[in-house]
């Protein structure tokens, strides 16, 4: 469809997944075997899954960017999807330490983080220059 053109290399992003992964999971499970649920550790564990999280995501964002891309997606915005998601989980986790996360809290964080994005991207669009997509 020439979709391929609207997207930075897939190489670029498993790269960073790669990274991501190993960061995040190596650390959650340094934590698991290692660490005492105190606080220091459990703010480690938040950081973790933010990164890991993240890392999960960005193969993901990628597709559903390469399904719907109508105009070239940076990889910038495609690893900021991905934080926004290791974000949803954090507050997610967050949300069942204190027993108070339910399906409709889920649902309305995750269409916030959506608006979120999309009023992102709606400011990019209007910021748009000539020259700012040939250095990629």
């Amino acid at each position: 469809m020439g979709t391929e053109k609207n997207l930075p290399k897939f190489s670029k992003i498993l790269l960073t997944n790669l990274i991501l992964l190993i960061i995040g999971l190596g650390g959650l499970i340094f934590l698991f075997v290692t660490a005492e649920p105190t606080l220091g550790p459990r703010w480690f564990f938040f950081v973790f899954l933010t990164i890991s999280g993240a890392g999960l995501f960005l193969p993901i964002a990628y597709l559903i960017q390469r399904r719907f891309a109508v105009e070239y997606i940076p990889a910038k915005v495609i690893i900021r999807e991905g934080i926004f998601f290791g974000i949803f989980l954090d507050l997610l986790a967050w949300l069942q330490l204190g027993r108070v996360l339910n399906n409709l809290i889920t649902i309305i964080i995750a269409m916030g983080l959506i608006i979120l994005e999309l009023g992102i991207r709606t400011a990019e669009k209007s910021t748009f220059t000539a020259n700012q997509y040939a250095e990629e």
